[in-house]
């Protein structure tokens, strides 16, 4: 059941989640809950719900306390709103102002996070930016960087030296007639260093966009021929890419990576 929960952007979850608190707050008012019990049960149960996304889809523990606190904070203001109002009491301006500027602030984290997840709208990003020379223009938050990443530096260089022991020779072909949008059928002609043909081997093909890591693409490629491994392969953009083909046979292991770029220069 759980598994159905569709993934969702923190924008989504978090202000989502404050308009739903919002509703069930007024509706428990409406069915005559005491304003402390509706302020408790409108942070508590959005935040519990969220709870339960995050065992299907994991942001970390720094985007659980945001929701945390968010919400909380959302309960406090609707239980000294709620209370002022049965009592009939008018709030001082300064508090108002205060209220005013957190209000605006999460209005504007909203629109900004809304943006990183998707991009500018159409519009905007043509009245914003130039116009494109190789066709769509993200402006998306392309991804993130592990901040270990320099940890398997090491390993990368140890497994250079036994690819050169190896000699093995690998081809990719069919990979300068690649278009956007467009299937083509992509080979990999793999030899070893008496130029006979690898067989029996795992052959795996990534593709990573450089502009966007959404759509990056990872194919297997099965041996069509002695020595050939092929795949129907379609990437959705122009842009720069870098393929990467790894071959696994036993304990060997072959990797080698080459840039390209689909469409017109």
């Amino acid at each position: 059941m759980l598994k159905l929960i569709p993934a969702l952007s923190i924008a989504e979850t978090l202000f989502g989640g404050l308009l739903f608190a919002v509703g069930l707050y007024f509706l428990l008012r409406a069915v005559r809950i005491a304003n402390f019990w509706a302020a408790v049960l409108s942070g508590a149960i959005p935040f519990i719900l969220y709870i339960i996304y995050s065992t299907q889809h994991w942001a970390g523990g720094d985007v659980l306390a945001i929701h945390f606190v968010v919400f909380l904070a959302n309960a406090g203001l609707l239980g000294v709103f709620g209370s002022m109002r049965r009592k009939k009491q008018s709030m001082h301006w300064g508090p108002k102002v205060i209220i005013g500027f957190f209000i605006f602030l999460a209005i504007s984290n909203a629109i900004l996070l809304s943006i990183a997840g998707r991009g500018l709208p159409h519009g905007l990003a043509s009245f914003f930016l130039p116009v494109p020379e190789n066709g769509r223009v993200h402006t998306a938050f392309p991804g993130v960087m592990p901040h270990d990443r320099n940890k398997s530096y090491q390993p990368h260089l140890e497994q250079l030296q036994q690819q050169q022991a190896l000699g093995w020779q690998l081809k990719l072909l069919g990979i300068d007639e690649l278009s956007p949008g467009v299937s083509q059928r992509i080979a990999a002609r793999i030899l070893d260093g008496q130029g006979q043909a690898i067989t029996q081997a795992e052959v795996t093909l990534n593709f990573w966009r450089m502009a966007n890591s959404r759509d990056d693409k990872v194919y297997s490629l099965k041996e069509q021929a002695v020595g050939e491994y092929a795949a129907d392969v379609i990437l959705p953009d122009s842009g720069r890419w870098v393929a990467e083909v790894l071959v696994k046979q036993g304990d060997k292991r072959y990797r080698k990576q080459e840039s390209l770029f689909i469409g017109d220069d």
